[in-house]
């Protein structure tokens, strides 16, 4: 596995009133002695550096709280060159909003019980998606969004649910 990279979309971060773009401590450990990884950059960038791109054997879009155009441009990409995507939190609505042709965070729904991460709750894993293949039909998550998708569209699904019907997990057909 050690011939395998990783891309890693940077996420906006303000320390000390100072704007940096970091990768989660929690990403890098799950991946650390997996494989290579590469953090990518691009804080309001017009043009994406495919060059970096196309070392990627797939990319980790990271939880965050700030949706920008270029996770559309990068995600566009991903799809369009076959490169696999794994979407954690936010990474998970930029992957639903894409399904839908939007970049409008309108098109998701506030949701207030979803945000404590010391709290878990059952997930529901449909039947032959990828997730019921590895963890099979039920699952118990730990939750840090206050919002979520309202829809997906083709040439995603919904692999996954919460209790409340929240989409918790969506795969590419």
């Amino acid at each position: 596995m050690k011939n395998i990279t990783i891309g890693i979309i940077a996420k906006d971060k303000n320390v000390e009133n100072q704007n940096f773009q970091v990768v989660s401590k929690n990403n890098i450990k799950y991946i650390h002695n997996k494989c290579n990884y590469i953090s990518i950059l691009n804080y309001d960038n017009s043009l994406i550096d495919t060059s970096i791109l196309d070392k990627c054997d797939g990319i980790i879009f990271q939880g965050g709280t700030d949706i920008h155009a270029y996770h559309f441009q990068i995600l566009d990409y991903a799809i369009k060159n076959n490169i696999p995507v794994l979407g954690i939190c936010m990474g998970h609505q930029i992957i639903g909003l894409y399904s839908t042709n939007s970049q409008n965070e309108e098109n998701l729904i506030k949701i207030n019980n979803h945000n404590d991460k010391n709290k878990l709750h059952k997930i529901t894993i449909k039947e032959k998606s990828i997730l019921n293949k590895i963890f099979g039909k039920t699952l118990s998550v730990n939750t840090r969004h206050n919002e979520a998708l309202k829809k997906i569209k083709e040439p995603f699904k919904v692999s996954a649910l919460s209790e409340d019907n929240i989409i918790e997990a969506i795969e590419y057909i």
